[in-house]
């Protein structure tokens, strides 16, 4: 007999989730996690302990590895297994299976608890950075990237995969493109292991980053890959994507995620056609209420409030009159 409050002790189920636990996770998977506690087991190991055949104990591991359940070490024939916990398993599940089986009012409270857990993982290093103080290691989606910067990395990457967007698979608040989020060398390479990802070209990368960039997904990654490597370039919005939602309750605007351009704009340049305005995901470009006539026609008046900006260039790239220009800040 399963014993599911065990299992949820030992790989860390929220309350919030366990009573979808038995959507999420198969008995066999249970008794695996069971069997490994804190401990790393070879596939031997595992079918002496749940009296399996050699061949269903790595089948059962090897479907675990897949489904972030544990993780592995070593190279054949030492390969050994370890248990994950449910935050990275979850990432899995919103991603690639049954999600939206979920009643949509308890997928927002497990979102909202999902949110709570990244905050609690990078509040350290986000108080560092707002101190002006360096952290160990990039924390994720460090800084806010124009569209020509994370085409750079592409270009320096050897390995490129796409996944679907966690946060926007998780929070649903908007309907923009999910499958965006792009893993480069390492990270690609361990998708890929784990056999999920669609593997793209250089080209094909481009041009996924630039329509994701049309669809008004604003660009973040590790400003200082050239130093610390390649890792993942993610196209957020600011409903669904948890450094946003997480920096607006941190209070860490501009420091994480980096803010590193700020906007010229010249409204002498401004045609009003409104489509900063409808870009922008914090309302700093906004219509004020007032009506300007130009050629005798009235339109909405574009007004800008650069205290709401987070430098992520939605609105030059698509002004036609170029009445927005990006400003570098970075030191």
């Amino acid at each position: 007999m399963t014993d599911w409050g065990a299992f949820y002790e030992q790989f860390g189920i929220w309350p919030v989730a366990q009573p979808f636990a038995d959507v999420m996770f198969e008995e066999q998977e249970v008794g695996l996690v069971l069997a490994l506690g804190e401990r790393t087991l070879t596939a031997g190991q595992i079918a002496e302990i749940l009296e399996l055949e050699l061949d269903a104990a790595d089948e059962l591991a090897d479907r675990c590895y897949r489904r972030l359940i544990v993780d592995k070490e070593g190279k054949e024939p030492d390969i050994v297994y370890r248990a994950t916990d449910f935050y990275t398993f979850l990432d899995y599940f919103l991603k690639y299976e049954n999600w939206d089986d979920i009643p949509i009012d308890d997928r927002r409270v497990i979102d909202r608890k999902y949110l709570e857990e990244f905050i609690a993982r990078v509040e350290e290093g986000v108080a560092l950075k707002m101190d002006g103080k360096t952290t160990p290691n990039a924390l994720p989606n460090d800084s806010v990237m124009l569209l020509h910067e994370v085409e750079a990395m592409i270009d320096a990457a050897t390995n490129v995969v796409v996944q679907p967007c966690n946060c926007r698979r998780s929070g649903q608040f908007c309907d923009r493109p999910v499958e965006t989020c792009i893993w480069l060398d390492e990270g690609a390479r361990a998708a890929l292991d784990r056999g999920y990802g669609r593997p793209l070209s250089k080209e094909e990368a481009k041009q996924l980053l630039r329509w994701a960039d049309k669809k008004g997904l604003m660009h973040t990654a590790d400003s200082e890959w050239q130093t610390r490597g390649l890792h993942a370039i993610c196209n957020c919005c600011a409903c669904d994507c948890y450094p946003f939602r997480a920096a607006d309750e941190l209070g860490s605007k501009g420091a994480w995620p980096k803010i590193r351009y700020l906007v010229e704009y010249n409204a002498a340049l401004c045609s009003l056609c409104g489509s900063c305005v409808k870009r922008c995901h914090f309302s700093a470009f906004y219509h004020d209420g007032s009506i300007v006539k130009i050629k005798g026609k009235g339109k909405k008046k574009v007004s800008f409030d650069p205290k709401k900006c987070w430098g992520c260039g939605l609105c030059a790239n698509t002004c036609p009159t170029e009445a927005i220009g990006m400003k570098h800040i970075d030191g």
